[in-house]
């Protein structure tokens, strides 16, 4: 008993306190049990490629810092953007993570950053007449919320899938297989934000209020958007994800996800 206390005593020791990434970011890693339930939070560091970022472990996905690999997520709550209490998340209910606003960031350093939001929205070469796949393949709508809409063609976007032996009742054949996007373009006509929601066909929000906090509204379908923009002075593309009806908050919840990004930031590997 006593030898096999010291050889796991040992192992613990053995267990490296820190993490240095491929671009020489060096975080302190969380050893040992986590409470995420702990108030109030303790500090947690993460790494963007080379950017050092610290903040309390409340506002990641899993309220106790980053995966094991470094690999993270941050979290707020729609529609107040507040985040959630320590712990909130834990045995997470269908309710809380309808609510959720998701955050990631992801450092592009194998092609230019441009090329990585491009691709987002340019087709690969076998998906080319694919009219769900390009802006080209679209219907292009009047602006909304200051966002340039290209609506999925649902009856083009049908009779492609049916010209090649897609059965009517496949999945891909339904409104909520498909997403609506909404651009912005910068001053050299680049597409500098892209956001792709649930198809306008899907009716409802999916949602309902009470009490001022929003709850899943279980007659009606649930849709949602991912959001897309860059740190360009950074090399960062960051990606959101919340309910559809947030699209008209998109200013404000991409202001809070560059916020959470420069506020909790301690320093660029040197």
């Amino acid at each position: 008993m006593l030898a096999c206390g010291e050889r796991k005593a040992q192992a613990q020791t053995s267990v490296p306190t820190t993490q240095t990434n491929e671009q020489g970011c060096t975080r302190q890693r969380s050893i040992g049990p986590q409470d995420p339930f702990q108030n109030p939070p303790p500090l947690k560091q993460a790494c963007v490629g080379p950017y050092l970022l610290e903040m309390p472990q409340h506002l990641f996905y899993s309220q106790m810092g980053t995966e094991f690999d470094g690999r993270f997520a941050l979290v707020l709550q729609y529609p107040g953007l507040q985040p959630f209490a320590p712990g909130e998340r834990m045995n997470l209910k269908l309710d809380v993570s309808m609510r959720t606003v998701r955050f990631a960031y992801d450092y592009i350093d194998r092609i230019e950053l441009r090329q990585a939001m491009r691709n987002a929205y340019t087709p690969l070469d076998f998906e080319v007449d694919n009219p769900s796949e390009s802006l080209a393949g679209r219907i292009v709508g009047e602006p909304v919320y200051g966002l340039l809409p290209y609506y999925a063609d649902l009856p083009r976007i049908r009779e492609y899938h049916a010209s090649r032996g897609t059965r009517a009742s496949a999945p891909v054949m339904e409104a909520d297989w498909h997403q609506d996007w909404f651009i912005t373009r910068d001053a050299a006509g680049e597409v500098d934000r892209l956001i792709r929601c649930t198809s306008r066909e899907v009716g409802g929000t999916g949602v309902v209020f009470r009490d001022g906090l929003m709850y899943r509204h279980m007659q009606e379908p649930y849709s949602e958007c991912t959001h897309q923009f860059m740190l360009p002075e950074h090399s960062t593309l960051v990606r959101i994800t919340y309910v559809r009806l947030g699209l008209k908050d998109w200013q404000q919840i991409e202001d809070k996800a560059r916020a959470l990004f420069f506020d909790h930031l301690v320093s660029p590997h040197q």
